[in-house]
């Protein structure tokens, strides 16, 4: 049974009842395990959060509401119902009274900021339990339809450009202004115009056959300015670095998705969602607005550091190759695994015998040269910015191609990697772990489209989603003696 810390005086954590439930729940019970798993968590913080007496105590709802996830049932009315319907809920919450959805509403939106804390603790004791090294983490994102309109976009351009030929009428308006009312100190802000005009207490008129006043109309257009100003600046506030986002989920970003079923590439608001994952266990995730994967690796990774999981190798996929990534990776002494861009192309004989490929070219590093591999030298045009990236021009076809020798021998260096025993058996379980753990998210626990608004609360239902996926994940390799399995072996013909 589960003993969280009392911290209300008045809270009788133990009822007595006509009968005792525990009789009914076998010893080897999944509930019982999920029982002895929370047991072992300290919940401090979660008790800070609820201060007062409430009607279920905090760590019991916390626990019914993980198993109510690891079956199935994510609305709060369908958690409710299970509190009633299910002796192992009742068992979870010691026979006290059964929350309602708006409970339980409640307490998911006051613990929002406690559940990642919580999802950490919770994948340390099982890692513990099940007696799992840490070296290894696959690392793998897909993208989450956010709750919101999917044509309720805001552009980042339109609303650039919106804003500028705003400028522009202003402009005109505050020129004609002062020449209307021909003041001895002009006024050369919107802003001052608009107020001084409202201070005139201007008699409007409206309806049809009657004429507005040329002070009216300042009015109005002032008024009309001012407004779209501050709509076009708040919205630039809200996109930030962003590209756009959506008006009923402001921090969600229009993405394109892999389920695009008119085969339009339509872009939907939604999330980049990264998880990585040790031997099977998701033992961390991260929420991003960037659609792409290639940005979101440092952040990522500097957040598992945090979280004191030390890796030695990291394996991804072609979508993180990038020369900040690999500078990253070896400055941390990282091992990479991330398959290079190019690497199911240069296995082509088509590919191999092409010349003017990048990848073919022969550096010489003292000289500063590059050749092709029939002798043909290009010629040297200049440095980038960075300092690392050489321009050249190929005399043949004229085109200038852009070389980083630095990248390229980190990319060497990550498919030397991956085609060794080890990377190939890590490849093979990048497939099958991280890829695996998405296909049971998605299609298993139906998280395609979430049922929350913002970021912080998508992190809770994600941590919620993962927390679920690990105790489950921990009852399938229970129920098959396969606790230490880390690997799957490659198969041999």
């Amino acid at each position: 049974m589960i003993k969280p810390i009392n911290n209300n005086k008045y809270f009788k954590f133990f009822q007595p009842k006509l009968f005792y439930i525990n009789k009914d729940i076998d010893n080897d019970d999944p509930i019982r395990l999920l029982s002895a798993i929370l047991e072992e968590m300290d919940f401090s913080n979660l008790l800070q959060v609820f201060p007062n007496k409430t009607k279920v105590h905090p760590v019991n709802m916390f626990a019914v509401i993980i198993y109510a996830y690891s079956q199935g049932k994510y609305s709060t009315r369908d958690i409710e119902f299970l509190c009633r319907d299910s002796q192992r809920t009742q068992y979870l919450l010691n026979s006290l009274n059964v929350p309602s959805y708006s409970t339980i509403s409640r307490f998911l939106s006051k613990a929002t900021d406690i559940i990642y804390e919580l999802f950490c603790q919770f994948v340390e004791k099982l890692f513990k339990l099940s007696d799992i090294p840490t070296e290894t983490i696959y690392i793998d994102g897909t993208k989450i339809e956010a709750y919101a309109n999917k044509y309720s976009f805001v552009w980042k351009k339109s609303t650039l450009k919106y804003k500028e030929k705003l400028e522009e009428n202003i402009l005109e308006l505050i020129d004609e202004f002062n020449k209307y009312f021909n003041k001895e100190k002009e006024l050369d802000n919107i802003f001052d115009i608009f107020s001084y005009l409202k201070k005139l207490k201007i008699q409007k008129i409206y309806g049809r056959g009657k004429r507005k006043s040329k002070e009216q109309l300042f009015l109005e257009k002032a008024q009309s300015y001012v407004e779209k100003f501050n709509k076009y600046t708040n919205y630039l506030e809200i996109l930030g670095e962003r590209n756009s986002f959506s008006k009923t989920d402001k921090e969600a970003t229009f993405m394109r998705m892999k389920e695009d079923y008119m085969r339009n590439g339509q872009l939907k608001p939604g999330y980049n969602l990264q998880i990585g994952v040790i031997s099977e266990y998701i033992a961390s995730y991260e929420i991003f607005h960037n659609p792409a994967d290639t940005k979101t690796l440092i952040p990522f990774l500097e957040k598992i550091k945090s979280q004191n999981i030390e890796i030695k190798n990291v394996v991804a996929d072609a979508g993180y190759e990038s020369f900040p990534n690999y500078e990253y990776l070896e400055k941390n002494n990282y091992v990479s695994y991330i398959k290079p861009i190019y690497y199911e192309k240069s296995k082509t004989r088509k590919y191999q015998k092409n010349l003017n490929r990048v990848e073919n070219l022969e550096y010489n590093e003292k000289e500063n040269r590059l050749f092709r591999k029939d002798g043909l030298e290009l010629e040297f045009q200049y440095y980038g910015e960075d300092g690392k990236t050489i321009y050249f021009k190929n005399p043949e076809t004229e085109k200038i191609i852009k070389y980083n020798n630095e990248f390229r021998r980190l990319s060497k260096k990550s498919k030397d990697n991956i085609e060794s025993d080890l990377g190939k058996q890590l490849r093979m379980n990048r497939s099958i772990q991280v890829e695996g753990a998405f296909a049971v998210l998605k299609e298993d626990m139906k998280l395609r489209k979430l049922k929350v608004r913002g970021k912080n609360s998508t992190k809770r239902e994600i941590g919620l989603f993962c927390i679920a996926y690990n105790f489950n994940k921990y009852l399938a390799k229970l129920s098959r003696k396969k606790q230490g399995v880390v690997l799957h072996p490659l198969k041999t013909a």
